[in-house]
C-alpha cells in the first residue's frame, strides 16, 4: 500500500508541475503579446484602393519574368516596368535617389534628418516566375492580365511579391505628399530576380558595402497573417520570418561499365544510384522541436489546450509533438532539414545499359545545420565509394543567422499589423523557402520578412500556382501597413 501511494503522489506532484508550467507559458505569451509598442504621429491615410488597386494591375501586365535559362528573360520589360513606376510614383522619383543597380534592380535613398543615424530598408523583388503553359486553361483570367474583377486583383506578382513592392511606393507617396520627413534614412531595394536565386540584391548590398552603410534594420517578402494555418491555433496569426533556411543541390552520380541489357552485370551505374537515393531518402535528417518552441511560445496564450500544455511542457511531451508534426510535409519541414530527390538522368537506349547516372538532390537546411555536417552525413549514409557528389554551382549557402525578437525593429512589425488586426498574436518563425533577405546580413543584424495580407489555405497553394490574386481590400491594407510602419521605423529612437 506504502508503494501504491508513493506512485500516486509522485503522479499528482508530476500533474501539478505540468499544470503549473502550462499556466507559466500561457501568461507569458499573454504578456508578451499584450506589448504594442506607439506609433508616430503622421497626417491620416487611408489608401485610394481602387486607385492602388489600378496601379498593382498595370504593373502585374509587365511580364518580367525570371527563367531558369537567362537567354530567355526579356530585359525590356524591365525597362517598361521603371518607366511605369516613374510615371505613377512621380513624387518618388522626385524625392527619393533613384538607382539601377546591375541589370535591373533599384535602389531608392529617402534621406533622413539626422544622416548619422543607420539606415532603414523594405525590400521586394520585381520578377515573377512564369505560369506553366500546361495550366493557363485553369486560370480564371489569364495570369498577366492584372484583372480587377470579383473584388481581387489577378494575376502572377499579386502574392509573390509585386504587391509589396507596389505598395511600398504607395505609401511613400502618400508620406511624402502628407509633408513627412524620416529622422533616418528609408531605403527601399526591389532585386530583379530573386525568382532566380540571382545577384540582384547581391549587388545591391555590394554597392551599400562599398558605401560603408550599415542597416538599422531591413525587411522583405515573407510571413504573413495566416487565416486557421498554425497547427492547434484557430483564428488569424501573424508570422513573422526571423531566419530562412540553407540551400543546397548536390549532384549524385556513378560512373560504371556500359553495356548490352541482354547480359546485365550484377551492378550498374542506374542500380548503384538507385540504391544510393532510396538510402538517403530512408534516412532523412534529425527532427528538432525547438525550432518551433520559439514560435508555439508566441502562440501560447491563443493555443489550444493540447497545445499549450505540450508546448509548456516539452520535456514531457516533445515526442509527442514530433510525431504529430512529421505526420504532414508542411510542418514536417519546420522541424528538420528536407531532403527531396528532384532530378534523374540515366540511359538513352532500352537495350544498352548506361555507363553513368546521376540525380540531383535538394536539401533544405534548419539554422544550426551546416552544408559540411548534411554532406558528411550523407557519406556515411551512402557508404559507398562508388557514388559520388558535389554541389551545383550557385545553388548552396548556409541557412541565415536568427534575427533578435526583443528589439524595437520587431516589436513594430507586430505592433503595426494589430491595428489592422486587433489583439493579432505574433510569432517568429524560420521560412521554408528562400528570399532575398539573406543577403543583407552582411550590413544589417536586424533581418526580417513579413508580407502584411492575411492568407488562407487555399491562398498558400496560388503562390507559384494557378488563379494567383489578391483581394482588392487586403492590398489597401498593405499600403495602410507600410504608411504606419514607415514613420516608426525611421524615427530617431529605433
Amino acid at each position: 500500500m506504502q508503494i501504491v501511494g508513493l506512485i500516486l503522489a509522485l503522479l499528482l506532484i508530476l500533474v501539478a508541475f505540468v499544470f503549473i508550467r502550462t499556466f507559466l507559458f500561457i501568461r507569458k505569451a499573454s504578456l508578451e503579446n499584450g506589448s504594442d509598442l506607439p506609433g508616430v504621429d503622421v497626417p491620416e491615410f487611408h489608401a485610394d484602393r481602387d486607385a492602388a488597386a489600378k496601379h498593382l494591375s498595370e504593373v502585374i501586365q509587365i511580364e518580367t519574368i525570371s527563367h531558369e535559362d537567362p537567354t530567355e528573360n526579356v530585359p525590356e520589360n524591365f525597362e517598361k516596368l521603371h518607366k511605369l513606376l516613374a510615371k505613377n510614383y512621380p513624387l518618388v522619383y522626385k524625392t527619393l535617389k533613384h538607382e539601377v543597380v546591375g541589370d535591373a534592380s533599384l535602389l531608392f535613398t529617402w534621406p533622413g534628418k539626422d544622416l548619422s543615424l543607420d539606415p532603414v530598408l523594405l525590400a521586394a523583388h520585381q520578377d515573377v516566375v512564369p505560369a506553366e503553359g500546361s495550366s493557363l486553361s485553369q486560370w480564371t483570367y489569364p495570369p498577366f492580365s492584372g484583372k480587377i474583377a470579383e473584388g481581387f486583383i489577378w494575376g502572377r506578382g499579386t502574392l509573390d511579391i509585386k504587391s509589396q513592392l507596389v505598395s511600398l511606393l504607395e505609401s511613400v507617396e502618400a508620406l511624402i505628399a502628407n509633408g513627412y520627413q524620416p529622422e533616418r534614412t528609408v531605403m527601399l531595394g526591389f532585386g530583379s530576380d530573386e525568382e532566380v536565386m540571382g545577384v540582384g540584391a547581391k549587388a545591391i548590398v555590394a554597392l551599400l558595402q562599398k558605401r560603408g552603410v550599415h542597416l538599422a534594420a531591413m525587411v522583405d517578402e515573407g510571413g504573413s497573417v495566416y487565416d486557421g494555418l498554425i497547427p492547434g491555433v484557430k483564428g488569424l496569426t501573424g508570422a513573422i520570418g526571423v531566419a530562412e533556411k540553407g540551400y543546397l543541390s548536390l549532384r549524385v552520380w556513378v560512373d560504371d561499365h556500359a553495356g548490352h541489357s541482354s547480359t546485365p552485370a550484377e551492378s550498374t551505374a542506374t542500380s548503384t544510384l538507385i540504391r544510393a537515393l532510396n538510402r538517403i531518402v530512408d534516412h532523412p535528417y534529425p527532427a528538432k522541436v525547438s525550432m518551433i518552441s520559439p514560435m508555439f511560445e508566441k502562440y501560447g496564450a491563443v493555443a489550444s489546450p493540447v497545445m499549450q500544455m505540450a508546448f509548456g511542457n516539452l520535456w514531457l511531451f516533445g515526442g509527442v509533438i514530433k510525431k504529430i508534426l512529421l505526420k504532414s510535409g508542411e510542418t514536417a519541414a519546420t522541424i528538420r532539414t528536407t531532403t527531396a530527390v528532384t532530378i534523374l538522368r540515366g540511359g538513352v537506349k532500352d537495350n544498352i545499359i548506361p555507363g553513368h547516372a546521376e540525380a540531383v538532390v535538394n536539401f533544405r537546411l534548419l539554422p544550426g545545420d551546416t552544408i559540411a555536417y548534411v554532406c558528411d552525413r550523407l557519406r556515411k549514409v551512402i557508404a559507398d565509394d562508388r557514388v559520388q557528389f558535389e554541389p551545383v554551382r550557385g545553388n548552396a549557402w548556409e541557412a541565415s543567422p536568427v534575427s533578435p525578437i526583443d528589439c524595437d525593429p520587431y516589436r513594430h512589425l507586430a505592433s503595426t499589423a494589430r491595428e489592422f488586426f486587433p489583439d493579432l498574436p505574433c510569432a517568429p518563425y524560420i521560412m521554408l523557402g528562400g528570399s532575398d533577405a539573406r543577403n543583407y546580413y552582411a550590413i544589417c543584424e536586424n533581418v526580417y520578412r513579413f508580407s502584411p495580407y492575411s492568407m488562407n489555405d487555399e491562398d498558400l497553394g496560388r503562390v507559384h500556382g494557378v488563379n494567383e490574386r489578391l483581394s482588392v481590400e487586403a492590398f489597401g491594407v498593405m499600403v495602410d501597413y507600410f504608411y504606419r510602419l514607415i514613420p516608426r521605423w525611421s524615427q530617431k529612437e529605433l
